[in-house]
C-alpha cells in the first residue's frame, strides 16, 4: 500500500530525495567537523598560520583518494566482495524458486505433468543442495 494523501506523498518524495544524497551529506558534515576540529587545534597550539595549508592539502588528498579508490579498482572490488558475501548462502526464497524452476523445466521437457516420484526426486535433490549451501561457501577457496 502506498500513500494516498497529497501531503504524505510530498513528504515521502522529499524524504526519498534526502535519502538519495544522505551519503554526501554525512561526508560533508564529517569533513566540516574534522577540518574545524583540526583548525581549532592548530590555533590553540600556536600553528594557526598553517590552517590554509592544511585545508588545501586535505582537499587535494581527498580528491586523490577519491580518484584512486574509484579508478584503481577498489570501488569495484568492494562492491563485488559485498555482493559475494551477502549472497553467499541459500535462502528459502531461492529454494522455492529453484524447485519451481526445476519442476517446470522437467515437466516441459517431458511434455506432461510430473509424477509424484519425479516431484519427490527433484525435492530431495534441492533439499540436499539447500542444506549444503545454507551457511554459504568458503569464498577464499573459490579464488584459487
Amino acid at each position: 500500500m502506498t500513500a494516498q494523501r497529497w501531503w504524505v506523498k510530498l513528504a515521502a518524495r522529499w524524504l526519498a530525495r534526502i535519502d538519495g544524497v544522505s551519503g554526501q551529506f554525512r561526508l560533508a558534515f564529517l569533513a566540516v567537523t574534522g577540518v574545524s576540529t583540526t583548525l581549532v587545534a592548530l590555533r590553540d597550539y600556536g600553528y594557526g598560520q598553517y590552517a590554509p595549508l592544511f585545508v588545501g592539502a586535505s582537499a587535494v588528498a581527498a580528491a586523490v583518494f577519491a580518484y584512486l579508490y574509484t579508478e584503481g579498482g577498489v570501488w569495484n572490488q568492494v562492491a563485488r566482495d559485498r555482493q559475494d558475501m551477502s549472497g553467499n548462502f541459500s535462502d528459502p526464497k531461492a529454494r522455492i524458486n529453484t524447485e519451481m524452476t526445476a519442476r517446470s523445466l522437467h515437466a516441459a521437457m517431458q511434455g506432461r505433468e510430473l509424477r509424484p516420484e519425479e516431484r519427490e526426486a527433484i525435492k530431495g535433490e534441492l533439499d540436499a543442495t539447500f542444506a549444503e549451501h545454507r551457511d554459504g561457501i568458503n569464498l577464499e577457496q573459490m579464488d584459487d
